[in-house]
């Protein structure tokens, strides 16, 4: 069983986590200026964060239920969705503009939430996590229901996790900040402009969030 369940993870993990998760890391990863190892650490961080909401999530599919798990998401998912969308589309929009205007809270969010991400990597993490596709959703259903007791609940969701974590997005993390580190050895004009398509990028994506209201 165990086996099977990390493997089911490193599918996920090369298949619908890359495509939902990859566009907004590398993004983050590349405008936020880290080098390969930063962009490496920030992944095993974002990952680590999204391992957690997944505990999170298997406890409580054992424990409620897959159809009390997508009546309370169907209830509290709009406000998750919003709060989540907000925080994502402020951080597009500071990456993108950088720290130039003197505007005191401005220079306060740039630097707790830009400068030292860690919060904001959680942040992005977690939220990735709590907000599962209905493939993933199915898949902690399956595991509360062969689980048994919640100590193997929480192992299964940790063993689907590191699953998760063996992914190609790894390497695009790191190779994002190679191509950083190739631009800014040429002109900082082109960082400029990279910055500005990142933050953008992670703009559209955080407004994505408001769509999937309706």
């Amino acid at each position: 069983m165990a086996p099977s369940i990390f493997l089911l993870g490193l599918l996920f993990g090369s298949g619908p986590c890359l495509v939902s998760c990859g566009p907004l890391l590398v993004s983050y990863v590349a405008g936020t200026e880290k080098s390969m190892r930063q962009g490496a650490a920030a992944y095993f961080l974002f990952s680590s964060a999204k391992i957690l909401a997944y505990l999170l999530l298997s406890l409580a599919v054992f424990f409620a239920g897959r159809l009390v798990i997508d009546r309370l998401l169907g209830d509290f998912s709009k406000y998750i969705f919003v709060s989540a969308g907000v925080f994502i589309v402020i951080l597009g929009v500071f990456i993108a503009v950088g720290s130039r205007p003197e505007f005191r809270p401005w220079q306060l969010f740039y630097a707790r939430f830009i400068n030292n991400d860690r919060k904001s990597l959680l942040i992005l993490g977690l939220v990735t996590g709590l907000l599962p596709c209905a493939p993933l959703l199915a898949v902690f259903s399956y595991l509360g229901l062969v689980s048994g007791s919640w100590p193997r609940a929480l192992y299964y969701g940790l063993l689907f996790g590191a699953g998760t974590m063996i992914s190609p997005l790894l390497a695009l993390t790191i190779c994002a900040g190679l191509v950083r580190r190739f631009l800014s050895d040429r002109n900082n004009f082109y960082c400029v402009i990279f910055n500005f398509i990142c933050g953008s990028i992670i703009v559209f994506l955080g407004l994505r969030l408001f769509w999937r209201i309706n």
